[in-house]
Formats: C-alpha cells, sequence, structure tokens
C-alpha cells in the first residue's frame, strides 16, 4: 500500500509543470529499486511485476486524476503553488546530495553536474503552459504518439527532466494532457507501447552507469534536479498575505521532506 501511495504522488509530479516524478522515486528510495525491477523483468517477471505493479499503478492513477485539475488550480494559484513546490524541492536536495557521495567525492564529478544543471536551465524556460492539441487518426499521427511515450520514457528515468518541457518543445503537451483525461485510447495505446519499450533499454543503461559510474551519475541527476528551481521561481512575485501564506506553508513543506527521508525509506 505504501508503494502505491508513493506512486500516487510521483503521478502528480510528473504532469506539474517543471517538475520531475523520478526525482520523487529518488526521495522515496524507489528510484534504483525500480531500475533493477525493470532491468529484470524478463530474469525474474513476478518478482518484478509484483513490485512495479502497485507504484506504476500509482503513478497511472495519479496522473490521471491529476490531469483534470491541474491548470485549475496552477492558473488559480500559480505563485502561491510554485513557492511551496520550490521549498519541497530544496528539502529533497540535502538527500540527493548524500546519495551522490555515497561512495566518496570526486571533484571531477562537478563536470557532470555543470552539464546538466545548464541543459536543464535551458530547457526550463520554454513554455509548458500550451494546451493546443490536434487529434487525428492517421499512420503519421500514429508514429508521433508513439513518440510522446518514448519521451515521457526518457523523463521518467531520468531524475529532474520535466515530461512537460520536453513535450512542449515538440508541440505533444496539450495532446498529451487531453487524452489523459478524455481517455483516449487511440494516442494512449501507442504511448504505452513506446513508454514500455524504451523504459525497458534505458533502465538498462542508466543500471550500467550506476553501477560502474555512480557519482558521475547521481552528481549529472543533482544537476537536473537544481535546475528546476529556477523554473519554479520564474513567476511574478506579488507581495501580499497570499505570498507569507505560501512561504510558512513552504517552510513547513521543506521541514516535512527534509525530516521525512527516514520514515518514508
Amino acid at each position: 500500500m505504501i508503494n502505491f501511495i508513493k506512486g500516487f504522488f510521483t503521478g502528480i509530479f510528473n504532469i506539474i509543470p517543471g517538475l520531475s516524478g523520478s526525482a520523487l522515486l529518488i526521495v522515496f528510495n524507489l528510484y534504483e529499486k525500480c531500475l533493477n525491477a525493470i532491468s529484470n523483468s524478463f530474469k525474474n517477471p513476478k518478482k518484478s511485476f509484483l513490485f512495479l505493479f502497485p507504484i506504476g499503478l500509482g503513478i497511472i492513477l495519479g496522473t490521471y486524476l491529476f490531469s483534470n485539475v491541474i491548470f485549475l488550480i496552477l492558473n488559480k494559484w500559480t505563485m502561491e503553488i510554485y513557492i511551496v513546490f520550490t521549498f519541497f524541492i530544496l528539502g529533497t536536495i540535502p538527500h540527493l546530495y548524500q546519495e551522490s557521495i555515497k561512495n566518496g567525492f570526486n571533484k571531477s564529478y562537478i563536470i557532470p553536474f555543470l552539464i546538466t544543471f545548464t541543459l536543464g536551465i535551458i530547457m526550463l524556460f520554454f513554455n509548458t503552459k500550451d494546451l493546443s492539441y490536434s487529434i487525428n487518426y492517421d499512420l503519421v499521427s500514429l508514429m508521433k504518439y508513439l513518440s510522446i511515450g518514448i519521451i515521457l520514457s526518457f523523463s521518467t528515468i531520468i531524475p529532474g527532466i520535466s515530461s512537460t518541457v520536453l513535450l512542449s518543445l515538440v508541440g505533444l503537451y496539450g495532446i498529451y494532457i487531453y487524452s489523459i483525461s478524455s481517455f483516449n485510447l487511440f494516442v494512449l495505446i501507442p504511448v504505452l507501447i513506446g513508454f514500455s519499450l524504451t523504459t525497458f533499454f534505458i533502465s538498462k543503461l542508466i543500471t550500467y552507469l550506476l553501477n560502474k559510474y555512480y557519482g558521475y551519475t547521481y552528481f549529472a541527476i543533482l544537476g537536473f534536479v537544481i535546475s528546476t528551481i529556477p523554473c519554479l521561481l520564474n513567476i511574478t512575485i506579488e507581495f501580499n498575505i497570499n505570498l507569507c501564506f505560501s512561504i510558512i506553508i513552504g517552510i513547513f513543506a521543506f521541514i516535512i521532506t527534509y525530516y521525512s527521508f527516514k520514515v518514508i525509506k
């Protein structure tokens, strides 16, 4: 049940512009476990399925339910929501850093960190609120929907990369959100196929990198995660009572996140 709940919140994170669900999986101490389960899905199918099913179900349900209200909430309380999430991300960084230096620290780890941080900053300043879409039922469009699954896979496996950003860059975010809320199977089935196939191979690659180059890989992940903060703060700040309340709530979010790692593990 606890893994289902963690998956549910991961699904919500996945669909919020600028945030990454896989970064939350790291916080929940599920990231490497999920990678190993996916990589070994053919070797130990029953064990992998039993572990991944409640997490996957939670992600799907969280994504579906929240897709119907995401922009209603963000449009009404944009500043407040993004400030609170900024504090939430700040609360995860100490844990991610400790994971990064678990096997020691090397000055050269700064290089992948700077590269991914820069890439994250570049990507995160693109518009992620364009909901325009056009659903077509032809072979070319089918390939386009398959590519949505591929993009979602990359953003799911690589922490800190926001799926909303990548999909917006190629003009597919509106199609993705609409198809989830309307449960359009002509779009969702190829999305699922593209996601499943790509996730298997990418998880193999990330698992290899973590086994061989743990510090470098985690510092690259850390760069992507920290790069989400400027995106969250790239909003119009209004100095009013709502700002005070959002900062107070944000501080509580930071404290809860920071001190909850031992509990949620």
